[in-house]
């Protein structure tokens, strides 16, 4: 009797958590009901992979705040795996395309991020530079998520690293604030007149003489 409550319990509980997550889904890039979270959420054991598997999922239904935080979250678990960092810039770079005010620091976080990738910095061949600068990179570095990172990195700023540019350095050179400077000069009435000009009417030819 008692397994039979529990089953019971079980398909009821995951009924009402399925028609919570269609609710709460329906407006897109949006984050979860608070209290909410998905079945498997609850009953799976989560690890780097099944949150990346999680992740695509949540990316091909446009919902990039939810897929962000399962691939943040698969970070901590394993901050080595090449494929997560590589979906979490392009879930930010998609973030980032959706907002009519631009978010700084998911900004930030999506260039540090396809940096990254570019880099080599995360995978197999990892910790083959130094603060972002390696002479081997180009050699080891995974040919299509390099270029994919890279042609990004001009798209959304315009610049990319010198290759003996620190990541801290490209960093601050590409999120420092842009200022514009205007210089004038106001004159007065008496020194718009400086070159000799009398003010008012032109100045007259010299009459001959009678």
């Amino acid at each position: 009797m008692r397994h039979l409550l529990t089953s019971a319990f079980t398909i009821a509980l995951a009924c009402g958590l399925t028609v919570a997550g269609m609710a709460s889904g329906a407006d897109g890039d949006s984050d979860d009901t608070p209290g909410l979270r998905d079945y498997d959420d609850i009953f799976s054991s989560s690890t780097s992979n099944t949150l990346l598997i999680r992740a695509k999922q949540a990316m091909r239904a446009k919902n990039y705040s939810k897929a962000i935080k399962y691939l943040e979250a698969a970070q901590k678990l394993n901050d080595e795996d090449a494929d997560v960092l590589t979906l979490y810039a392009e879930a930010l770079d998609e973030k980032l395309a959706h907002q009519a005010d631009k978010d700084p620091e998911v900004f930030k976080k999506c260039i540090t991020a396809y940096l990254k990738v570019m880099r080599n910095e995360v995978g197999e061949e990892a910790g083959m530079n130094f603060k972002g600068i390696g002479i081997m990179n180009s050699l080891y570095n995974d040919e299509e998520r390099g270029r994919f990172a890279k042609k990004r990195l001009k798209a959304l700023t315009g610049y990319l690293p010198k290759p003996w540019e620190t990541n801290d350095k490209y960093l601050e050179r590409i999120l420092r604030p842009a200022t514009t400077t205007v210089t004038a000069t106001i004159k007065s009435k008496e020194d718009a007149n400086t070159d000799g000009k009398p003010e008012g009417k032109l100045p007259q030819a010299p009459q001959p003489a009678q």
